[in-house]
């Protein structure tokens, strides 16, 4: 905007330096049609058109490798279980009858081995 204007300016002073001198020395007219032909000139002007050049490559999508869908061997941790154990009657080790009853008793985890199917995937070379 201020580089549209300074240039209006300046361009509008060359044309005043070298019309002037030609024209009557009261004449009004000449100095009002010169700046109304400077602005029409500077409104006139169209936008500037950007061309961009065309590149001369084209486009490619990157390489992809398919890897295929498989099964895979997994180790999963499986926690021990409560259960409920019943005990008969017994006799302790001073000669005393222990009536049956039941106990709680917890069984120890274990790793179980499981297959599972990994499915099939593109990635980038």
């Amino acid at each position: 905007m201020w580089k549209k204007l300074a240039l209006m300016i300046l361009i509008l002073a060359l044309i005043s330096v070298f019309t002037i001198p030609s024209a009557e020395a009261g004449s009004k007219d000449v100095l009002k049609a010169l700046a109304l032909g400077g602005l029409f000139a500077f409104a006139a002007l169209p936008p500037p058109v950007v061309i961009a050049p065309v590149p001369e490559h084209h486009y490619y999508p990157p390489r992809q490798e398919y890897v295929p869908g498989h099964w895979e061997m997994t180790r999963e941790w499986v926690p021990g279980a409560w259960e409920r154990v019943w005990i008969p009657s017994y006799y302790d080790r001073w000669g005393h009858r222990v009536p049956g009853h039941y106990e709680d008793r917890q069984a120890p985890g274990y790793y179980q081995e499981r297959k599972v199917w990994i499915e099939g995937y593109y990635r980038p070379y």
